[in-house]
């Protein structure tokens, strides 16, 4: 059995139960390391925000916790695991277990290393990637993409549309800002009968204001910031960084299991 010390992203009894059955679908197998380990191994990379090859040693080997990593990506088990969690605290709060309603934003994150994605962003003058995510009115991430920031972010909102409209075909509306305006928004209704609705700031009024729901989506990248592993793009390609925000978006959401 490998022994692991505590740390803080390690997971309580009711959190791995939770995550053993929906995950792994009660997986019982005898592994020389166990699933538990290399899942909390993943959360410990991404709120300390070290290194790979830096992980201690009385986690499992580096290799076999990025080989699981790349794994889980690959065949779907994180989006299924997101969708069944985020369903299951929806109606734990009264709400409709699928949104009806959410909102969209964008965020450009500095490059963190010379191999990672390096596209400028002229408006916020900011080198590295965009992140881009629609949340429901819990904040609760239902899809994200990760591009070039050198691109638009009405560029990018089709494909962010198309995917958060395969696993929510209940979605029927998605807030926005004024970047979002035009033949984006004509193009995601025909295709996906979303309708893209802009929330202006009135007029008159200058400086930060915060706007019916569609603020959520500003406290939603507040929480990605509080992963070191996401405070800048230190992943290589973009794949990998869309799954370091779905571990991350993982582990907001045990918390409220």
């Amino acid at each position: 059995m490998h022994i692991t010390f505590f740390y803080q992203t390690h997971l309580t009894e009711g959190q791995w139960s939770y995550i053993n059955k929906v995950f792994f679908e009660n997986d019982c197998r005898h592994r020389k390391y166990s699933l538990r380990s290399i899942f909390e191994a993943i959360l410990y990379l991404l709120v300390s925000g070290c290194q790979w090859r830096m992980l201690p040693k009385d986690f499992p080997k580096w290799q076999s916790v990025y080989k699981f990593f790349r794994k889980w990506r690959e065949d779907g088990h994180i989006e299924h695991f997101i969708e069944k969690t985020v369903m299951r605290i929806r109606r734990k709060r009264g709400q409709n277990e699928s949104p009806t309603v959410g909102a969209l934003d964008a965020q450009s994150v500095k490059w963190g290393n010379r191999q990672s994605d390096n596209g400028f962003d002229a408006n916020k003058k900011i080198k590295g990637i965009k992140r881009n995510i629609v949340v429901d009115r819990n904040g609760f991430i239902l899809g994200r993409t990760v591009d070039n920031a050198g691109k638009h972010d009405s560029k990018l909102a089709y494909p962010l549309c198309q995917q958060t409209a395969f696993f929510w075909p209940t979605l029927k509306k998605i807030l926005v800002d004024r970047g979002y305006r035009g033949d984006i928004a004509n193009q995601v209704k025909s295709d996906f009968m979303i309708e893209l609705e802009v929330s202006n700031t009135p007029n008159g009024i200058k400086g930060f204001t915060p706007k019916p729901l569609r603020w959520v989506v500003e406290r939603t990248f507040a929480w990605l910031d509080g992963f070191r592993r996401l405070t800048r793009n230190y992943e290589q390609s973009d794949e990998s960084a869309e799954e370091m925000i779905d571990f991350a978006t993982i582990k907001l959401l045990i918390n409220h299991i």
